[in-house]
């Protein structure tokens, strides 16, 4: 069996309480993924979003660049996740991506969300990679348009080598795609796009890193997700993505994955998106991004598809 290789996302919207979470990851031998993009947004507020994400960068560099900021403390690869390039957040990051260069944070590469073309990623190197050859681009695949497209991405990138890694985001893929509800990790639905991106993504020679876990505190779900995927590909490098700390650091399960099939009447659906909107509202502290409910973490794009389907199939 493959050894697990854990990398977890962490906001970057306070960047000093972030980088001491890094910095106890990176102790535990697991990466860290720091976030500009969808934890760092307000989904119901422009405004507030433009000033989380102003906010981040600034604070973000202000650390980073004080006497006391100590690189020495990290002991494992970071990346930082920028908005994509069809945002108007994409160039505000990239003047803070290049700053962050000119420091001594130890800066291993870059994701990139909702890749649909492969010139995505050229433009993303034009940008970065003259200057910081070091740097690596993680394209994330999010969209059905991106998906269909996946091997002409990878094909393009047979000669230029501009990426080694690639990453499933499956939030912003079961919104695009229209699901309802979002398929889980013990789902056949779920396990059927997975298995097939990850064979396409190491046929190519790439290195394939795993969507992240949606349940909080579902330890043995975790693990049992993580060993049947590196199990179908054994001996292949395979990274496995967290969003809490608690999944990253808990104790192995080696038991078997049981996969169930996604059936739900009408009745089970509408139950399950008014059970997501009424969690979300009610777990979303502080205006943050993401929520917390029923035992499963809630991003904004779970939100509006539970929103579209009640419209278009509630009664009330």
């Amino acid at each position: 069996m493959n050894k697990s290789i854990l990398i977890q996302y962490l906001p970057l919207s306070h960047a000093k309480a972030t980088l001491r979470v890094v910095r106890k990851l990176g102790n535990n031998g697991i990466k860290a993924i720091i976030d500009l993009e969808d934890s760092v947004q307000d989904p119901f507020c422009d405004d507030t979003t433009n000033n989380l994400k102003k906010n981040a960068r600034k604070n973000f560099l202000d650390l980073i660049t004080s006497n006391k900021f100590d690189d020495k403390v990290f002991k494992e690869p970071i990346f930082l996740r920028i908005n994509s390039t069809e945002t108007d957040y994409f160039n505000d990051d990239i003047e803070t991506l290049l700053e962050v260069c000119k420091t001594k944070f130890p800066l291993k590469g870059v994701f990139l969300p909702k890749v649909e073309d492969y010139s995505q990623v050229e433009q993303l190197h034009s940008l970065i990679k003259n200057k910081y050859s070091s740097l690596e681009i993680v394209p994330m695949i999010e969209t059905v348009k991106g998906m269909n497209n996946l091997k002409n991405i990878l094909t393009s990138d047979e000669n230029l080598s501009l990426f080694k890694y690639v990453h499933y985001g499956h939030f912003d893929y079961a919104l695009d795609a229209g699901f309802w509800p979002f398929p889980d990790p013990d789902h056949q639905v779920f396990w059927d796009i997975v298995l097939s991106m990850t064979k396409l993504v190491l046929d190519y020679k790439k290195i394939y890193i795993h969507t992240p876990f949606p349940f909080m505190d579902n330890k043995d779900l975790f693990w049992q997700a993580s060993h049947f995927l590196e199990e179908n590909f054994p001996n292949k490098e395979i990274w496995i993505c967290t969003l809490n700390s608690e999944l990253s650091l808990s104790d192995d399960n080696k038991d078997s994955l049981s996969i169930s099939n996604l059936t739900c009447s009408q009745e089970e659906s509408l139950n399950q998106a008014n059970l997501i909107k009424n969690d979300f509202l009610n777990g979303r502290a502080n205006k943050r991004s993401f929520s917390v409910g029923s035992n499963r973490f809630i991003p904004p794009h779970q939100y509006f598809a539970a929103l579209k389907y009640l419209d278009k199939n509630s009664n009330n």
